[in-house]
């Protein structure tokens, strides 16, 4: 190796180890910025070479498949770039009270969501940049979680601590929280993301509704009997039409059950599969939702208090 090519990596060794300093990581891997495929040859030594001296220096790994910092050297213009690959934390959550949204919207409309009670605790930690949420399907802003939780994934962004006590954190983010609570938080891969995304669980809902005249408990039951184990045609609700495709869908209702008899707020019990609208289920949207229990009852009936009590994943 010539001594200009020595000089090269004493550089880069020092400005590596200096911008990674606040950086915890166990692996990395390093890449090089040329734009020219004939640069190829000559770029494997000196890669080879540098990787092995932060082995050395760093006591870190060199990681083919999925380094934990990925090293962007430019050799061209002498600078270099970093990409840190996300810290992935799976667990479940509890949505205790209606009105928070799921995720943080870009506008300031509401207070605070799902996302922003456990990501202010996780980043505080990792030190992070930033989190990204992604939940086991979607939950509407006025409807409660509670049981074992709906499965989800924080991915924090540009994380500078990745080993802390994952226990500790679960109680700190719910002793802080007043709407939102965790259980069985871990470390995850990217992966996981793809798997809740793409699951389909049934779910078990409780609703309470509103009716407009008064049911007896037996006219009730028989429309509980005409609901259960049928597959029902829902068109797209027209509460979200702007943001979703008008389509017509065939979802399952597994049971629908009475689960107390009140004369003009009764409380059900519904599983339904994956998708299915369960405020259409009950309202009809205005007949886009075939049959539904505005329809057997013959009169109009609205959801005044929906829980998600189980996801079944």
């Amino acid at each position: 190796m010539t001594n200009k090519n020595k000089n090269i990596i004493t550089y880069y060794i020092k400005e590596i180890i200096r911008k990674l300093k606040n950086f915890e990581f166990k692996t990395f891997l390093i890449g090089i910025v040329s734009g020219s495929k004939k640069n190829n040859e000559v770029e494997k030594p000196f890669k080879r070479e540098l990787g092995r001296i932060l082995e050395e220096k760093l006591n870190k790994k060199v990681e083919f498949k999925d380094p934990d910092i990925l090293i962007l050297i430019d050799e061209k213009n002498k600078k270099i770039n970093y990409q840190i690959r996300p810290l992935c934390l799976f667990g479940r959550y509890q949505k205790l009270v209606a009105g928070i949204p799921q995720t943080k919207w870009k506008r300031k409309k509401f207070k605070t969501s799902v996302e922003e009670e456990i990501g202010k605790t996780i980043l505080k930690i990792t030190k992070g940049n930033n989190h990204s949420f992604h939940g086991c399907g979607r939950e509407d802003i006025d409807v409660t979680t509670v049981g074992k939780g709906r499965p989800f994934v924080l991915e924090v962004i540009k994380p500078k601590i990745r080993t802390f006590d994952i226990k500790k954190a679960e109680e700190k983010i719910n002793k802080s929280s007043e709407f939102v609570k965790i259980k069985n938080l871990s470390v995850t891969t990217k992966e996981k993301i793809k798997e809740i995304k793409l699951a389909t669980p049934d779910k078990i809902y409780e609703a309470q509704v509103e009716l407009e005249k008064e049911v007896s408990k037996k006219e009730l039951e028989k429309a509980c009997c005409l609901l259960s184990n049928i597959v029902i045609n829902q068109q797209t609700p027209i509460r979200v039409l702007l943001r979703r495709y008008d389509l017509l869908r065939k979802k399952k209702v597994y049971y629908f059950k009475l689960k107390r008899h009140d004369p003009k707020n009764p409380i059900f019990e519904i599983k339904t599969e994956s998708g299915t609208y369960i405020k259409e289920l009950v309202s009809g949207d205005n007949g886009r939702t075939k049959p539904s229990l505005t329809d057997i009852l013959k009169q109009r009936v609205a959801v005044k208090k929906l829980v998600v009590k189980k996801i079944l994943i």
